[in-house]
């Protein structure tokens, strides 16, 4: 489907009336929703690297969730500090 096949689509008209209701511009939010779809899918790619990483370093998932349980620890002992 083209973008001009999509403006022109029964599917579109709707969407425009709908978001008109609600005083949103159907164009940004379509916009957004392909920025939270590029975003989700770039957060999966980095997911993807780091578990390959994970799995070749010898560590585990425990490992990972203590370390980051670890430096949360540290960093509160930190703010309090100052």
């Amino acid at each position: 489907m083209t973008i001009n096949n999509l403006l022109e689509s029964p599917t579109w008209k709707h969407f425009q009336a709908e978001a008109g209701k609600r005083h949103r511009d159907p164009v940004e939010m379509v916009a957004g929703y392909i920025n939270e779809c590029l975003e989700v899918w770039a957060d999966e790619a980095l997911d993807d690297e780091v578990n390959a990483e994970t799995r070749s370093s010898g560590y585990t998932e425990d490992d990972a969730v203590e370390v980051v349980h670890q430096y949360r620890r540290e960093k509160r002992g930190e703010r309090a500090a100052s």
